[in-house]
Parts: C-alpha cells; structure tokens; sequence
C-alpha cells in the first residue's frame, strides 16, 4: 500500500460536514491498510493510530485561530511555553492577516487562507522527512489544495483533490471579483493536480467545459458515508405511535419545511391523513424566518444539535428520514453528505430535491422524491410515503431490498486512479 499525506483543514471536528467527510475517508484509509499522515487545523481532536500519525498546525491570522483555540480548549488544557510563544506570534501578526484577508475576499471567504502559512513548511518538511507517495486533498477550505501544490512541486509525487462543493458554481461567489478569484484559484489547482475529484457528474461536466484542456484528470466520484452499522430498536415496530418522520440538520434560508407543511396540511384537509397520526422530528437548530410557526404546530418537535453518531442512533428509530436541498440552483450540482449516512441506515428517504443525479443514485425512493419548489410533487410524494406505509412491517420489509454505496469502493476508485 502506498503512503499518503492527507491534507483537510477540517477534520476531527464534531458538528462540520467537512470534518465528517474527511474523517469517514480517514477510517476508509486506515481499514485499507494506508499508512496515511495527516495534516490539519490545530483545534481537531484526531489522535494517532497504528497507521496514522495526526499533524495539527495552526491558523495565524487572529479570528481562524481563536476559533481552533477554542475547539483545542474542548478536549485538553492549552498551556505551556509552545503555546505561549504561538499565542504571541497571533497577537502580534494575527490582526494584520486577518485585516488582509478580509481586504483581498473582499469581506471573507472561509478559505481559512493564513493557515498555508504553517501548512506548506510542515507539509514539505513531512514530504521530505517520510515516505510519501500520494498527495490526498479534500475539502472545505481551499488552503489545504494550495499545501498540496506546494508539496507536490517539491516532493514530485500524485496529487489528488477532491471538492466537497465546487468552487465555481450557481449562486456562489456573485461579485465580479470572487467570480474572478475563484476562477483563478481553481485554474490552478486543476493544472496542478494529478486528479480533480467532483461529488456530482453535473459539477465535473461544468468543469471540464471550463477547462477542456484537464478534462481526462477530472472526474466525479460520489462519496458514500462510513457505515456505523447502527441496529433499530425492534420493539418500536410493534408499537403504536405516530409515524415519525425526520431530518438531521440545521434549516435555515430556503432549505426549510415551508412547502413540505403547506402540503402536509392539504393532505390533513383532504382526509388523506388523520391528524395526529404524524410526527415531524428535526435534529438540529431553526435559522428561519417563521421557525416559531414551526414550533407552535402539534406535529412537529424540535431535537437539540447531537453528534454525529448521537443523531444517527436517533434516526435510526425514525420510520421515514427526510432530505431537504435549497431551493436555489446551488443544489442542481451537489448532493447532501447526509444522504450517504441516511442510506446506510437503510430506512425509506423521503426527499426534496433539486439534483436529478439522486433519483438515479436511489431508484428505489422515486415515489418519494419530489422537486423541492413544486408543492404539488411534495404532496403527492408525501401521499405516496404516508398513505402506502402505514404498517411498520412493510416499511422494514421494503428497506432491506435497498441498496448502498460503499465508501471503501469510492475511495479505492480515486488511490487507483492515474493519468
């Protein structure tokens, strides 16, 4: 096997989608049998493993690095000369770099830019020091791609990156001058890299189209989650009790439940479903503008924010899980990493949506798929879901016929790749 150095800004960070991502790929690698070394944020609780050995560097610009401080300050007590010395250092530069970031994204990109400046020496200094074959990149922040470059320009091995969301896309980056910057950015990734890994066929095809001199080194791969292998309660199915259906997440903007309520409320007034009878669950936080009218309704319940892990033992309970997409273009290119976790705890997805891509990834939910702008589709995916599985049994019996993806195979595709 060969030994890679593995580059996430965010990994080892509980309650960040980023950091979920990059850790299921970290377990993929380490059951695989890679001798992997890992370089991310100073605030990630990772640990060393047989065959994995864990490099936290800092941010130095003063608002990223307070942020990791924080999160180092959850899991150990932050003291001593080392972090002295790094504490003075933010406080002397730290203002300068943050006001420097902020002038050249024009208010901020979450790009977390300052941490390349410990980043690409103790990535050299890791490439020149260990037996490093492959170069692994994946995202949130675009620092951790730049790292990359610079090892690999120095190192002269693979690298691979791969973007959780594009950079370039629909209703991201509207100003001229991100459109610009980003454009550049990721000009030069592309050029730089060995493999350009995009999470949905649709992001990838726009890629190419961008760059159709670096089109046979980009592909889309879709991602799959690490199984857990988390068991249902099976004496819930014997019981009587609402039919519960829930999401994991925060809603905020238009990823919300407005439309989802306004259809269930028709199928109440049309008879089609008894009040009562329904429980709408969300695990996690309310960002909008109406979320009191949420709370007000008696078929809805409001969970705090779990872990990861915590939540999908909660779900796992659920009769139907529920997937919500932004109501916006944005969607038409990605996919939620959620979904992957909901498919391995193979229970019926209800879900609203913009990317075609995923009625063809899970044929077996079609019915209960429906455009998450189309009220008419939401209802008559709900009637579907609803109306035809009212006996817990049949909902256990269907789900064990549905399929997942394996994330070992997703990440075996991309170590196997090759110009």
């Amino acid at each position: 096997m060969k030994d890679i150095l593995f580059i996430s800004y965010f990994a080892g960070v509980d309650a960040n989608c980023p950091a979920e991502w990059a850790d299921d790929r970290l377990r993929t690698l380490a059951a695989l049998d890679f001798e992997t070394t890992v370089l991310t944020n100073y605030g990630s609780h990772l640990k060393d493993t047989t065959n994995t050995q864990i490099y936290k560097i800092p941010s130095l610009s003063s608002d990223d690095f307070k942020h990791e401080l924080a999160l180092r300050k959850q899991f150990e007590v932050v003291n001593g000369p080392s972090s002295w010395i790094l504490k003075v250092i933010v406080r002397v530069f730290g203002t300068l770099l943050q006001a420097l970031t902020h002038f050249l994204t024009r208010g901020g990109s979450g790009g977390m830019w300052s941490w390349v400046i410990c980043g690409i020496p103790t990535g050299l200094w890791l490439s020149l020091t260990k037996r490093i074959e492959v170069i692994y990149c994946t995202g949130g922040p675009p620092s951790a791609y730049l790292i990359g470059v610079a090892v690999k320009w120095v190192k002269r091995v693979p690298l691979k990156i791969e973007f959780q969301d594009p950079l370039v896309g629909a209703e991201t980056n509207n100003s001229n001058y991100k459109q610009r910057m980003v454009r550049t950015i990721e000009r030069f990734l592309i050029k730089n890299s060995d493999l350009v890994v995009y999470v949905t066929r649709k992001a990838a095809e726009d890629s190419r189209k961008r760059y159709p001199e670096f089109g046979d080194r980009i592909i889309h791969n879709y991602p799959a989650a690490w199984d857990f292998d988390l068991q249902r309660d099976k004496s819930l199915n014997s019981k009587k009790k609402p039919l519960e259906i829930l999401h994991l997440g925060t809603l905020y903007g238009s990823r919300n439940l407005d439309k989802f309520f306004r259809s269930l409320d028709k199928l109440y007034a049309d008879g089609e479903v008894e009040r009562g009878t329904i429980l709408i669950t969300n695990q996690g936080s309310v960002y909008t503008d109406n979320a009191d009218e949420y709370a007000r309704r008696d078929d809805f319940r409001l969970l705090k924010e779990k872990s990861r892990l915590e939540a999908l033992q909660v779900a796992q309970n659920a009769d139907f899980l529920l997937l919500v997409q932004h109501d916006d273009n944005r969607s038409a290119e990605t996919i939620p990493y959620k979904l992957y976790d909901y498919a391995n705890l193979k229970l019926p997805i209800i879900m609203l949506v913009k990317n075609p891509e995923i009625k063809e990834l899970f044929p077996q939910y079609e019915d209960f798929i429906a455009d998450c702008g189309d009220e008419q589709a939401i209802k008559d995916a709900l009637s579907s879901a609803i109306c035809g599985h009212r006996e817990r049994q049949n909902i256990m019996n269907q789900t064990s016929e549905f399929s997942t993806l394996s994330v070992t195979n997703q990440v075996q595709k991309i170590m196997s790749f090759s110009l």
